[in-house]
């Protein structure tokens, strides 16, 4: 990262303004404004999370905010209400109000004398997600949005392929603990503590709005943009990446299904901003977003009217490696996406593992263990704490309790970009089971790299609205898309589809699983193949920011995965810690921490014996204050019936001063 201190604008910050909302409610924001602003109104950018300004996001805030300012752009970085500084009270996690808040936030902002009336939203995860929604409903003043790694579909993120994702589970727990955390006495005064405990007193955990519908239904509806995408009408920049693969397949889909001025950057990176990114390398986005936001809130011509419509990262090289390193590649570009050149090439499955052409008929029981030696990495890699084990490692261990099909050694290398997809034909003796499908690229020796995955919950319809029908003992095909991506298989290496009946511990097993056996005559890979002859593209420029505001780390944080067994329950555990450390942002005499621990058991014979524990703490403390809170929460299977208890304690210095539970039981 280039650290840039001489900037083209002088810039003023404003540590808190207050947004009114049509509600009454005030959202807190800081401002990052060009002293020209005070004279001649400028564009504006909101971004706008439900993650802390003043704490949690404020060193990252002041080194993009500060950037984009330095450059001619007012900055507004707003809390989300009920967080953070803001009034009122946390909303679910995704609910309408939210998108009214932000309408009315952009409206507010487009009157400002210092605004020339014209606002983009800036995001990440749940703000480029919000972005998006907000877009889709057309505020007058909304003139462009650049969204990193946001989603379309709230389902398919928690459910992917109907199948409940643990992470789901463990991201009840930190959304409660987001909407329970205290306000700062500094910005709201003595009344801090009135809305602290009016946040805790409303504080509902969002159990019943995940768990509690496992089917695409209106809830989810609600809170999903997937159908409306003709409804943004405003140019859009997406970026993700690839070792993020849940949200890379979102942005890719979102490229493919708008019909706006858009582009798609797509680099190494896991769940992060493109110039934080690891794995290496970083990009230039800030440069990348100023060009963005100067064609379209400045009228700035483009510097290159040719530039791809997708520009992607094509990873070369074999590493194995689940700890953050430099993903050795190329930049390549399509001119459109999708690509006409990009075809599809199938792989049929077989005795013969995978072929050009298909095989003769080949019955393979599936089935799979729940010992957790899973080499997944982690569903939504962050790397919150620096540079840690959150990638997939060697599949070896889970290779071998799967249905394994390899290809002979390639002859030339196969790149690929786009979605993978799996086809079966199957017949089960019941209606229960999944089926998860992983692709790898595997070495003369032997070890195996995850190169994508996908889930299907087979008692699910097809548009996962509800139970599909079923017919024992009779043959039915069934298509598992895998997360998108763009990767490489070497020459002399083999592609690998390895087939099994579960992926604990990223997702939560089925109890009651049916006996699953393919047919293997009609059972395919189709991979979305890249001409070699396609060209290349200008590499991206290196990363900027402007300097972050001052802090000091005191005490280091860590992130560590454990595997064992118990010795007294024979569980299979698998625990990760996920501690920030302490530190102290010197501009407000402010020290925060907050550390997460997860916790996955199961007994392999009795895949109904799986069990999820979380728990998310928190402090902040200044001289003459301290608060924080506690949250934890366990989710077990009983029965037909996945049964959850979550628990949160505050304390203000060293004395508790509220605490409540919940228990629900909800049909699984």
């Amino acid at each position: 990262m280039q650290w840039v201190t001489d900037l083209p604008f002088d810039v003023r910050e404003i540590e808190n303004i207050w947004v009114p909302v049509s509600d009454g409610v005030r959202l807190a924001a800081r401002l990052w404004i060009p002293e020209v602003a005070e004279r001649q109104p400028v564009p504006t950018v909101l971004e706008y999370i439900p993650y802390r300004k003043r704490d949690m996001t404020a060193i990252r805030d002041s080194a993009t905010h500060r950037y984009l300012a330095g450059h001619g752009y007012a900055c507004l970085r707003l809390d989300v209400r009920g967080t953070g500084d803001s009034e009122g009270l946390f909303d679910g996690w995704f609910t309408d109000r939210y998108v009214q808040d932000a309408i009315d936030a952009i409206g507010w902002i487009a009157r400002q004398a210092w605004c020339t009336g014209s606002v983009a939203m800036f995001g990440l995860s749940w703000g480029a997600a919000i972005a998006l929604r907000t877009a889709t409903r057309r505020p007058a003043a909304l003139s462009a949005i650049v969204c990193a790694a946001g989603f379309d579909d709230a389902y398919e993120l928690r459910y992917p392929g109907g199948c409940l994702s643990t992470a789901a589970i463990t991201s009840i727990v930190a959304q409660l603990s987001y909407g329970t955390r205290p306000p700062d006495p500094q910005i709201v005064g003595p009344r801090w503590r009135e809305m602290w405990m009016a946040r805790l007193a409303a504080a509902v955990p969002t159990t019943e709005a995940w768990l509690g519908h496992p089917y695409r239904d209106q809830t989810w509806l609600d809170e999903s943009i997937i159908d409306d995408y003709e409804k943004i009408a405003c140019p859009t920049l997406l970026t993700a990446g690839w070792a993020d693969p849940a949200f890379a397949s979102i942005m890719l889909r979102a490229l493919s299904r708008l019909d706006v001025p858009r582009i798609g950057i797509f680099g190494p990176w896991a769940h992060r901003y493109p110039h934080f990114g690891i794995p290496e390398p970083a990009i230039g986005y800030l440069q990348t977003t100023l060009q963005w936001l100067d064609r379209w809130m400045k009228g700035v011509e483009a510097e290159d009217a040719n530039e791809p419509h997708l520009r992607s990262w094509m990873p070369n090289g074999f590493t194995v490696a689940p700890t953050p390193e430099t993903r050795a590649g190329r930049w390549v570009g399509e001119t459109d996406w999708p690509a006409p050149s990009i075809a599809t090439r199938d792989w049929w499955l077989g005795p013969h593992g995978l072929t050009p052409a298909p095989q003769a008929t080949y019955r393979a029981e599936l089935q799979s263990s729940h010992c957790a030696v899973s080499g997944a990495g982690e569903f939504m890699p962050i790397f919150a704490t620096g540079a840690n084990p959150e990638l997939p490692r060697d599949q070896r261990d889970d290779d071998a309790l799967s249905l394994v099909f390899d290809s002979v050694p390639l002859s030339e290398t196969v790149e690929i970009v786009g979605t993978p997809i799996a086809t079966f034909e199957l017949q089960s003796d019941g209606c229960e089971g999944q089926i998860v499908v992983r692709l790898c690229e595997v070495t003369p020796d032997g070890t195996s790299r995850r190169v994508s995955w996908g889930a299907l919950n087979l008692a699910l319809t097809g548009d996962r609205s509800g139970r599909a029908s079923y017919e024992p003992g009779v043959v039915r095909s069934v298509t598992v898309p895998m997360f998108a991506t763009a990767d490489s298989f070497a020459a002399g290496h083999c592609i690998r589809i390895a087939v099994s009946s579960g992926y604990w511990p990223m997702l939560w097993p089925s109890a009651n699983r049916s006996r699953i056996t393919l047919e293997t005559e009609h059972c395919r890979l189709s991979l979305p193949v890249r001409p070699p002859t396609n060209g290349d593209c200008k590499t991206l420029p290196p990363p900027e920011a402007a300097p972050a505001s001052a802090s000091r780390t005191l005490r280091p944080g860590g992130y560590q995965v454990r595997a064992f067994v118990d010795d007294v329950t024979s569980e299979h555990v698998v625990a990760i810690s996920d501690d920030m450390g302490e530190i102290c942002l010197e501009g407000v005499s402010l020290t925060f921490t907050e550390a997460t621990r997860r916790v996955f058991r199961i007994r392999p014979e009795r895949p109904g014996s799986a069990a999820v524990e979380a728990e998310t703490s928190c402090a902040f403390r200044r001289k003459d204050w301290a608060a924080g809170t506690v949250v934890r929460g366990r989710v077990v299977e009983v029965g037909s019936t996945l049964k959850a208890h979550h628990r949160i304690e505050a304390t203000e210095g060293d004395r508790i001063v509220f605490a409540r539970e919940w228990d629900s039981q909800l049909p699984k």
